[in-house]
């Protein structure tokens, strides 16, 4: 169980994260716990060097102002002596709390002058063998001594020899090594410390991350009602749960469009195929091909409807998706208005409507030409099943300084007043309607998807008004061969 739990530990982005952070910060703070026992080490040195500098020149005054007759051995020992009280050391043995001696070497009539351990020989093989320039402090290892001891030479002068000092501090040793050991100690009680507590408050963070990952796990399609609670903090993760609940906001709502499109889509659809259906077996029954032919027309007009709306609601699909795919061209919005009224004069006849239309030449707009097309014949189909016989249909284009204004309106009921906030939205019909209420939805998702807009409002004087703006292209004017075919025009 517990290799399981050590294993799963093992495997968290904490641990990984709080490992690699203690890395840099041990490191980092060893670098500094160095350098500091550096300082302070040269600076115990600095100390001891001065002290042997100092008593060395005066050591070598003394040498130098005593007569050189049978009393000047004895002299300068006891001069050495009263100079090396400062630095205790017990009867010669090494394991004295520090260790200093003098030795005056180079007189080949007399014997070395030595003050220090009983054991002089091995300290006169040292400072033989090494060679110690005047008046600078350097480092000499002696046989059976475990530390260094600090050495100063100063030349007496001419025969006189050469005055050596040393010292062994064992007290500044000791105090070095318990300074490291507290240094280090100090290093691996921080270094814990500060993994403990990173591994702490990553855990406690990324705790809120298991969080979301358990709330994106648990979302099925039918119940979307789960949500990650934010907190009070204004961090990251509070961003990051915040966008995830959004996230499933969008998602609720595209799978309730999705559902209130697969719904309305299926019933919309039921009657066409059912109609067809029928028509398709009354015609087979009968031996009258005039009236065969007739149901078999009826079918076909009824399947050009299915596919109609079939094509309007996988478009608005795609819009609201933002995946709609334009084929954008230079177009002249007044010629492109002109021709589509053209178009559709005989129907507007037909209904006992009159149509006007007012459009400037030449107000030219980037667009997809197919979806635009189709948008200005929605426009005139909802005004041939919604204005009433007898009206006035007026469509206008405008140019202001940025966007192109094309407006359609009638002196018909206009819109109703629980219908006309919902006007634009998909399968929102009035409810003597027999179109399928994706028309002005349509309308809306092409102008939305030319970064334009489309308003629906009632005129005060009566009747309907529906505006759709475009940006105005900024590319030079459309000439004779730019304009596009007449063929590309076709009735909806």
């Amino acid at each position: 169980m517990f290799s399981r739990l050590g294993r799963s530990f093992y495997r968290t982005a904490a641990w990984r994260v709080a490992l690699r952070t203690t890395l840099v910060f041990a490191a980092g703070s060893a670098a500094v716990f160095l350098a500091m026992y550096f300082i302070v080490a040269r600076t115990v040195r600095e100390r001891s060097d001065s002290w042997l500098t100092g008593e060395s020149e005066t050591l070598r005054q003394v040498a130098l102002s005593t007569p050189r007759d049978a009393l000047y051995d004895r002299i300068v020992e006891e001069v050495a002596e009263l100079a090396t009280q400062e630095f205790s050391w017990e009867g010669g043995e090494p394991t004295a709390a520090n260790t200093v001696f003098f030795a005056q070497t180079g007189d080949s009539s007399r014997p070395p002058v030595w003050v220090g351990p009983a054991n002089s020989t091995v300290f006169l093989n040292a400072l033989g063998a090494m060679d110690i320039p005047p008046r600078h402090a350097v480092t000499l290892r002696v046989s059976g001594f475990r530390e260094a001891f600090r050495v100063v030479s100063v030349d007496v002068g001419p025969g006189a020899g050469r005055i050596y000092l040393g010292l062994l501090d064992r007290s500044a040793e000791h105090l070095l090594r318990q300074l490291l050991l507290r240094f280090f100690l100090g290093w691996v009680f921080m270094v814990a410390f500060g993994f403990l507590l990173t591994l702490f408050g990553l855990r406690r963070m990324l705790r809120r991350v298991d969080a979301i990952t358990g709330a994106a796990a648990s979302i099925r399609t039918d119940d979307l009602s789960t949500r990650v609670p934010v907190g009070s903090q204004h961090d990251e993760i509070a961003r990051l749960a915040g966008t995830f609940n959004n996230m499933l906001d969008r998602i609720t709502a595209s799978v309730n469009q999705l559902r209130t499109l697969t719904d309305s889509v299926a019933h919309d659809l039921k009657s066409p195929i059912t109609s067809v259906r029928g028509s398709l077996e009354i015609a087979l029954s009968l031996e009258d091909r005039e009236q065969s032919h007739e149901l078999m027309a009826s079918a076909i007009e009824n399947l050009d409807r299915l596919s109609e709306v079939i094509t309007t609601s996988l478009d608005l699909a795609e819009a609201d998706g933002g995946a709609l795919r334009l084929r954008r061209v230079p177009i002249d919005l007044s010629d492109l208005v002109h021709r589509v009224a053209e178009l559709y004069a005989p129907a507007f006849a037909d209904h006992h409507q009159q149509l006007t239309v007012s459009a400037p030449d030449q107000v030219r707009i980037v667009a997809d030409l197919s979806l635009s097309t189709r948008l200005l014949s929605n426009l005139m189909e909802n005004e041939l099943r919604y204005a009433g016989s007898g009206a006035h249909v007026s469509i206008a284009v405008s140019s202001s300084e940025a966007n192109a204004c094309l407006t359609v309106e009638d002196n018909g009921p206009g819109f109703s007043a629980d219908l006309l906030p919902r006007v634009l939205q998909r399968f929102v019909k009035g409810q003597d309607s027999q179109g399928h209420g994706l028309g002005l939805a349509f309308v809306n998702a092409v102008a939305h998807a030319h970064a334009g807009r489309a308003l629906a409002r009632n005129r005060a004087t009566g009747g309907a008004q529906i505006v759709v703006e475009f940006p105005l292209a900024g590319a030079d004017p459309l000439t004779k061969d730019d304009r596009q075919p007449d063929n590309l025009l076709t009735s909806p």
